[in-house]
């Protein structure tokens, strides 16, 4: 199981969801929506420079256009993508054009019922993989709300999608494990719940990371 830490913000987030074990960490930079994790791609740019071997770096954005969303790719060095602002198959596309033979796009699906599968479809050719995280639409949030998403629902879609499945929505140390066994998805990702006072904390992903891995 791979293990992915989002909403890096400096050299000390960074180094606690290294030490922790995370495969790879999430950089949110293009923000649209609300978000407390949003940093500067430069600030994304300097942590990549920090970075050790085997931990792969992930742009997470809100941005839709593919020409601003290939901006962030040159400004920052990293060539995958996690889009979650609601890319079209279009864009999607377009953006596939743009990156680099290595580069690689993760889309983000808000899952609400197995009718959202059928939408997936249209973008097979374009991304490498599909993230399943919860949304909150009153506080106007598309990812990092710390509220689990339907389980049952997601393991249908991992059986479902021709595409690797990551799951976000609220994991934590405590139920890590359980996701894992219910849905069965390719990674886990978390953010909101891995942290103190905005900060990421360590024995939080430490536990995290073990609960996901089974060890």
């Amino acid at each position: 199981m791979r293990v992915k830490i989002c909403g890096i913000h400096d050299e000390t987030d960074l180094a606690n969801a290294v030490k922790a074990g995370a495969d790879a960490v999430g950089f949110l930079v293009g923000q649209v929506h609300n978000s407390p994790d949003f940093i500067l791609s430069g600030t994304a740019a300097r942590l990549l420079r920090k970075l050790p071997p085997a931990v792969s770096p992930v742009i997470v954005t809100h941005l839709t256009e593919p020409a601003e969303v290939f901006d962030l790719v040159v400004r920052t060095g990293i060539t995958t993508v996690q889009l979650h602002g609601g890319s079209t198959p279009e864009q999607a596309a377009q953006l596939r054009d743009m990156l680099p033979p290595s580069g690689k796009l993760i889309l983000v699906q808000h899952l609400t019922c197995e009718d959202n599968f059928y939408l997936a479809k249209d973008y097979y050719r374009s991304v490498d993989a599909f993230l399943v995280d919860s949304i909150d639409e009153e506080g106007g949030r598309v990812g990092g709300t710390g509220r689990t998403n339907d389980w049952a629902l997601a393991r249908k879609f991992v059986e479902y999608s021709m595409l690797p499945v990551i799951l976000a929505g609220g994991l934590c140390g405590e139920n890590a494990a359980a996701a894992v066994a219910q849905v069965n998805p390719y990674a886990v990702d978390a953010n909101s719940r891995l942290k103190t006072d905005g900060a990421v904390d360590y024995e939080k992903c430490a536990a995290f990371v073990r609960a996901a891995k089974g060890y």
